[in-house]
């Protein structure tokens, strides 16, 4: 029922009880039953409803899953299978996003709605179980979000604004032992609890909205900071080939510790962003669309800036591949030169030719070559100029830092010829594709040298890689560094 360090990923140092979740869940639970009794005997305006009363049905039942987890421990599976069961009980129980009673998409619609109800709800769940990685930090962050919620239900949804205005004083009264330093976990009976009664609220209240903005982007804007985290983590662990379920320090929180930030600054940076959000989401509840434009700059660049601040470094390779498709025509060009130059050399007929159309493709991403050949092929040594002794080199560029690629040249039957060296200064990018350096370029290299200097002449080999034997892709890499 306590919960100690299990690994880095976990701020804490001692064992804290982690069943925060069943004083939120008793005390929504009671509250919301007490306020039933009282609006029975007419004391106060009755606003229960029988959709209220399903959530909260399917809502116990995400609870329990969490707190079956909290107390032996569960594979991300069966939570997520209880998350996905949920979210198709609030459809079948109408609980849904308001274009769903539309026909936009024929008779696929139905399927549609069904899909985004199912992804809505496991992303707020996820959202908020995923960012209770400090002391306060879920609790409070939700309760910022309810802000919108509580706005979007006034009036047209008076049962969800006040069911959500309990949950918000239940989540305020656990949020006083949970914050730094905790006495108490939420645990993920609490987080999957609170993010699926969230998420089922704007489902509720969604056909009393007017528009699909009011549906969608106002809540969306409401839950940005959990769902950027959640967005980030699935991104992150797919670029770096990890499991998508699997528990890491790299979460928001964790970025701003690193930073040098204290847990009680991290948070109050956080729960400033949120408030934020909130506010933003707002904004767009007014009838001049105009709002958008502002809002949606507002948070595009907090996205862009804090992902530079964060330094992850998964999202180096966007830049890396922005940069790359920038240059897409410059590696067309380098390529088709690179096909030519190949096809001229298989026709070449003798070594001055070959160093000439070497020199011609490489000069933009290069900085020389060296072909060596084996003693054991070809004629006796020495071998006649351009040739000095058994290489044949050509440098046009000169650099202290270079990179060398290695390709290993053979004859159909796989003997050994030698070697073809590329030389290239270590700060500039390739814009060549390695396949065909590796593949058209040493293959025509490989034929040439065999046709001039071989013995005896070859079979005539055809540049087409799907036509020719298998040969040694032999390519390797290393740093040379000149004293």
């Amino acid at each position: 029922m306590t919960r100690a360090p299990e690994s880095q990923r976990h701020i804490h140092t001692g064992s804290i009880p982690r069943l925060g979740g069943i004083a939120v869940f008793l005390t929504f639970i009671s509250l919301l039953g007490a306020y039933a009794y009282v609006a029975n005997k007419g004391l106060v305006i009755a606003t229960s409803s029988r959709q209220l009363l399903q959530i909260v049905a399917l809502g116990a039942g995400v609870f329990a899953i969490g707190l079956v987890d909290d107390l032996v421990g569960l594979r991300a599976w069966p939570k997520l299978i209880a998350q996905v069961a949920g979210a198709v009980g609030l459809y079948s129980c109408g609980i849904r996003f308001n274009f769903c009673g539309t026909h936009v998409a024929g008779s696929y619609t139905w399927l549609i709605c069904l899909a985004l109800t199912v992804t809505w709800v496991v992303l707020i769940c996820n959202a908020i179980n995923l960012i209770d990685g400090l002391d306060g930090l879920a609790a409070g962050a939700a309760l910022f979000s309810m802000v919108t919620i509580f706005t979007l239900a006034l009036g047209n949804r008076p049962d969800i604004a006040q069911a959500t205005a309990i949950l918000g004083g239940s989540l305020f009264g656990f949020l006083i032992l949970n914050f730094n330093p905790a006495s108490i976990f939420l645990g993920d009976a609490g987080s999957l609890f609170v993010g699926f009664i969230l998420s089922a609220f704007v489902l509720a209240e969604s056909k009393k909205q007017a528009t699909t903005l009011d549906n969608i982007l106002v809540p969306a804007v409401a839950f940005a900071l959990p769902l950027t985290d959640v967005g980030l983590s699935i991104l992150r662990r797919f670029l770096s080939g990890r499991s998508l379920f699997g528990a890491d320090r790299e979460h928001i929180h964790h970025k701003l510790l690193e930073l040098g930030l204290t847990q009680r600054q991290v948070v109050w940076v956080l729960y400033g962003i949120s408030a934020m959000c909130a506010v933003l989401s707002l904004f767009l509840l007014k009838p001049y669309k105009v709002a958008l434009i502002p809002v949606g700059a507002i948070m595009l660049m907090l996205l862009f800036f804090g992902l530079r601040k964060l330094n992850y470094h998964e999202f180096g390779e966007f830049e890396r591949v922005g940069k790359r498709l920038s240059r897409q025509r410059a590696v067309c060009a380098r390529n088709i030169a690179i096909r030519k130059a190949a096809f001229a050399i298989h026709k070449a007929t003798d070594s001055h030719e070959i160093a000439q159309l070497l020199q011609g493709c490489l000069a933009e991403d290069f900085d020389g070559f060296k072909i060596v050949v084996c003693d054991t092929f070809g004629r006796p040594s020495p071998l006649p100029a351009p040739w000095h002794g058994r290489s044949l080199g050509v440098t046009w560029n000169e650099s202290r830092d270079k990179i060398a690629f290695i390709l290993d040249l053979t004859t159909g039957i796989n003997q050994q010829m030698g070697t073809l060296s590329l030389f290239q200064s270590g700060n500039c990018d390739l814009l060549i594709d390695k396949d065909l350096i590796k593949g058209d370029l040493r293959r025509a290299v490989a034929f040439a040298l065999h046709k001039i200097i071989g013995i005896p002449s070859p079979l005539h080999v055809p540049i087409n890689a799907g036509r020719q034997p298998a040969l040694n892709p032999g390519l390797s890499i290393y740093v040379e560094r000149e004293v």
